[in-house]
């Protein structure tokens, strides 16, 4: 018996700590760099410094470009690894509507 309950205690310290990729098992951590969000009808591409996901549909972004702390909706935000192409959004932070 002591060996069973040491080797399910092994397992489940194994599941705990574990990770596939970059995603831990309890939740995700991805390092994403940029962040499109739609702001006054234009979609604006931001520097991310830092983000956090929650269980509802918000994403807080800590972004380098501006240097706000935005808190928004995932219906109104995209995360992006790398640079977006410039067809995913209408500019970048600091830049003025044309």
């Amino acid at each position: 018996m002591k060996r069973i309950l040491c080797f399910v205690s092994i397992l489940v310290l194994l599941f705990a700590f574990s990770s596939c990729g970059n995603q831990n098992v309890f939740d995700a951590n991805y390092t994403m760099e940029y962040i499109v969000i739609r702001e006054n009808d234009a979609c604006v591409l931001h520097k991310v410094e830092s983000w956090s996901d929650s269980e509802s549909d918000s994403v807080t972004v800590t972004t380098s470009c501006c240097g706000n702390y935005i808190w928004t909706s995932t219906n109104n935000a995209t995360l992006y690894k790398s640079r977006p192409a410039d067809t995913a959004f209408d500019r970048a932070c600091g830049e003025t509507d044309s």
